[in-house]
């Protein structure tokens, strides 16, 4: 029997569905997915799209059938706008082979070495927030702290740089590089780069500024190893003495930036909006804060983390980890099929896209009860026991796994503990927390909170 077209919802003539698409992604994709199935087709214009958003079915997308699907999509094209061909957009050789040079920087033994420094940057910051506590009780935007906090964190583990200076700056240029690249991928009729449209001027200008980090960062390396200095055998370090095979020679400049650039935005924007959702559940749900807390203050006690300290906060994981079910920093994740496949008993056409979505699936009723609630225990062992692997997976999975997720779950692990034990947080009234889908999910005009001493 001939495999039929997956269902989707009625587009209009030409553009299918766009409108929709852009009014509100996130609704468009949880409603199809409860009224069409977990193979739902849409249409984009000319293209193809099907949603995909059962744990086996992206299983096969993702890990055993992974060679019939590739990353030159459309979403991947508009993301090399910005860091260029490096790890997060590459494919085939090239991406095996960034892969493996930067994987020793994520190893468990080499992000235990970063606890520290971890731990550093985020007491500062909370000893900055003092000016926001009583008597003055000034609100703070702790979605922008976040961002400030991790790529801090990421130039000094990573990048054995300070950064800390350029931290406002990055942060409104990375916000212009996103919203720019997201908007890119809405369009039907993509404007080319080179036009100078107020948006191009605007991503051009803040591109600029992040290259500006990035060169400097590289040329500091350099000159301290011109200086005869020790090297500090960083991720920078290993870039800086990559050789390809058979010409022996070293990264372009351009190659340099590309890897840099991809680390430094792919290893603090999403970790960051973690990290800001998981504050926002526990401004919203006290009793939640006050375990963290609690466990916290039984690990950790006065003093600063350790390393062997993280394996003992276990619930804090578990708000983590819910954290990310509900508010997935990567909330869909685009594949090219590049053979004709079959996924659900329908046909996935040569050169289409399939989307896979942790808002989604980490929403879909058939593997979470009261799948809109808040509820940390859902992670112990018992309750996760019988539940497909996939049914979660905000780091992806198979091959394209994310490299630096250990490193993030450390980094958010150290963060969470540390904010809890020394602040309890209160939303702001009438300041509405909205998510906003774009490259990441980000909360649309930030996470206002009120800071209180316990």
């Amino acid at each position: 029997m001939t495999a039929s077209a997956a269902p989707g919802p009625r587009g209009l003539p030409l553009i299918g569905n766009v409108i929709p698409f852009r009014r509100d992604v996130l609704r468009l994709l949880l409603e199809s997915r409860e009224r069409f199935g977990d193979v739902v087709r849409f249409r984009l214009g000319p293209m193809v799209v099907h949603l995909v958003a059962h744990p086996d079915l992206i299983r096969q997308v993702l890990q055993e059938r992974e060679e019939h699907y590739d990353k030159e999509t459309r979403s991947s094209s508009k993301i090399r706008g910005m860091t260029g061909l490096g790890l997060l957009t590459a494919s085939g050789e090239l991406w095996r082979r960034q892969r493996r040079l930067v994987q020793p920087s994520f190893q468990p033994a080499a992000v235990a070495g970063f606890v520290g420094r971890m731990t550093e940057a985020a007491e500062a910051m909370l000893e900055r927030w003092e000016r926001h506590a009583p008597p003055g009780n000034r609100p703070l935007d702790i979605a922008s702290e976040m961002m400030r906090l991790t790529y801090a964190i990421v130039g000094g583990t990573l990048f054995s740089a300070d950064v800390s200076g350029d931290a406002a700056r990055a942060e409104e240029a990375m916000a212009v590089l996103l919203a720019h690249t997201y908007r890119r991928l809405q369009y039907l009729v993509d404007p080319p780069q080179w036009l100078p449209t107020p948006g191009n001027r605007r991503f051009r200008k803040a591109r600029l500024t992040v290259d500006r980090v990035v060169y400097r960062i590289l040329a500091e390396r350099r000159g301290r190893a011109a200086a005869g200095e020790e090297e500090p055998g960083d991720l920078v370090s290993r870039l800086l003495r990559e050789r390809y095979e058979p010409t022996g020679q070293g990264m372009t400049d351009e190659q340099l930036r590309n890897e840099t650039l991809t680390l430094l935005l792919a290893g603090h924007e999403t970790t960051a909006n973690a990290l800001t959702w998981t504050l926002y559940l526990l401004a919203r749900h006290p009793e939640v804060l006050e375990r963290v807390r609690d466990e916290a203050a039984a690990v950790f006690g006065g003093r600063s983390p350790e390393a062997a300290d993280l394996c003992s906060l276990v619930f804090t994981e578990r708000v983590l980890r819910e954290s990310m079910r509900l508010y997935p920093p990567i909330w869909a994740m685009e594949r090219r099929a590049v053979r004709d496949d079959e996924l659900g008993g329908h046909p996935i056409p040569s050169g289409s896209t399939v989307v896979v979505s942790p808002w989604v699936t980490h929403r879909h009723p058939g593997f979470w009860e009261e799948p809109g609630r808040f509820d940390p225990e859902r992670f112990t062992a018992e309750r996760s026991d019988g539940r497909p692997a996939l049914a979660y997976f905000p780091f992806g999975a198979g091959p394209r796994f994310c490299v630096g997720s250990h490193f993030a779950m450390t980094e958010a692990l150290v963060i969470t503990a540390l904010v809890a034990r020394r602040w309890r947080l209160r939303l702001v009234p009438n300041r509405p927390v909205v998510p906003m889908p774009g490259i990441t999910l980000r909360a649309r005009d930030g996470v206002w909170v009120m800071l209180e001493p316990w």
